[in-house]
């Protein structure tokens, strides 16, 4: 199905996506935990280190508690059905001060809420040499 048929723009939709996971990375780096937290829906979920947080004031705090530093966003597949959509995509974590780097996988369930697509689901997994993860690698081999 075309635009012209009734149909969904996939490149305005994919845009709009790719627009939110850039949000949320350079909002995070300008230390804006209030503006990054718009980017969620209510209730929105965060899991990291094998912890579900849900809704947008735990989320906050544990943002304000994690390290400052970089999100450098990489290659995203996304998967638009109707109103919601699954996006799996590539950060890489430099810590501020330390310039620990840590690679990770975002799996994330979107939903579009009107006309602006948000995160219902975030997951956060770090890249290590046995695989995915719920630490990154010096935490993994330390376990």
């Amino acid at each position: 199905m075309t635009v012209a048929d009734g149909g969904t723009d996939q490149a305005a939709e994919h845009d709009g996506i790719r627009d939110l996971l850039a949000a949320y990375a350079l909002r995070l780096d300008a230390d804006d935990v209030a503006g990054c937290l718009e980017l969620f829906t209510d209730d929105g979920e965060f899991v990291v280190y094998g912890k579900t947080l849900i809704g947008r004031e735990r989320i906050g705090r544990m943002f304000t508690r994690a390290p400052n530093g970089l999100h450098l966003i990489g290659a995203a597949h996304i998967e638009v059905r109707d109103a919601t959509a699954v996006v799996r995509s590539q950060v890489l974590f430099v810590e501020a001060g330390t310039q620990d780097i840590r690679p990770a996988l975002y799996d994330d369930e979107l939903i579009s809420v009107g006309g602006q697509w948000r995160f219902r689901r975030r997951r956060c997994r770090f890249i290590t040499a046995a695989g995915l993860s719920d630490a990154p690698q010096q935490e993994a081999q330390a376990q």
